[in-house]
């Protein structure tokens, strides 16, 4: 049953072969401005046939253009799916890395448990780019072995793999283990602001009892990402009231109006609560 509608691509008239050849014409340019969200949206028998068709041909942009084909189908209407991810998960084989990726990223927009031995056997592969579909493939999944694969992955030498690995186990999932919390606070210790700020949102939903000194320790130089106003917001300890207060006069908030937002939510929910007063019933 088609759940989705959207006029602005009820009304367009392209022919899906066409959106499908402009998108294979730019597959390798690194700010292509072509999308596949018309034949994605329609999600119909025309649509799979193409992403069939290139998908079986010999040359590997046209797979990795097959591949993204089958990864959206119907949105989240998820038409043709088993056949889709019987494609896609043979297409992990395959002999060109890029194609490999973009069948890896197909299952993971796909939500393919069945594809998770196929994806496993490419954890270790030795092209990042192939990791990172990996990583992007297993992310979303409450079974074991992806997420044991994932914590592997938190430590790969790649940072994207390491970002999106880290971001997964700490947000794509409401799963909870000491294995889990021990690889978000070794991410806690990454170089990379962003990984850690995905380690402080994940130990935060979990109620980690280290998250409120681990951010008061990351805003130790007033640098302040996002993530980790928005782990502050899941805390709500009013610990954090004060630092987070100081910010509204230590940034430069003007320019940014969704930091600003984030910031104020942030305050909101831990702004201390005030104690009840108790009274006392006559004697």
């Amino acid at each position: 049953m088609k759940t989705r509608h959207d006029e602005r691509y009820e009304s367009d008239v392209t022919p899906s072969s066409e959106v499908a050849r402009c998108y294979r014409d730019a597959i390798y340019d690194d700010d292509r401005d072509v999308s596949l969200a018309l034949l994605h949206y329609r999600g119909g028998e025309d649509e799979f046939r193409l992403g069939r068709d290139y998908s079986c041909s010999d040359d590997a942009g046209d797979r990795a253009s097959g591949a993204d084909i089958l990864a959206q189908l119907g949105w989240g209407d998820h038409t043709f799916q088993d056949e889709s991810v019987a494609i896609l998960t043979e297409l992990l084989g395959d002999s060109d890395p890029y194609v490999i990726y973009c069948a890896a990223v197909g299952l993971g927009h796909r939500s393919a448990e069945s594809a998770i031995p196929a994806l496993l056997r490419l954890t270790a592969h030795s092209d990042p780019l192939v990791r990172y579909g990996v990583v992007f493939g297993l992310s979303g999944h409450e079974d074991g072995r992806a997420i044991d694969a994932l914590i592997r992955l938190a430590t790969d030498e790649d940072r994207d793999v390491r970002n999106w690995a880290v971001f997964g186990l700490g947000s794509q999932i409401d799963t909870d283990s000491p294995e889990i919390r021990e690889a978000l606070r070794r991410a806690l210790g990454d170089a990379d602001h962003e990984i850690r700020g995905e380690a402080l949102v994940g130990l935060a939903k979990r109620g980690d009892s280290a998250i409120v000194p681990e951010l008061l320790n990351e805003w130790r130089d007033d640098d302040v990402s996002i993530l980790s106003i928005e782990a502050a917001e899941e805390t709500r300890d009013s610990r954090l009231y004060q630092r987070l207060k100081s910010f509204t006069e230590l940034l430069t908030l003007d320019d940014d109006p969704y930091f600003a937002g984030r910031l104020a939510d942030a305050i909101e929910a831990c702004t201390p609560k005030p104690k009840a007063e108790h009274l006392l019933s006559p004697d």
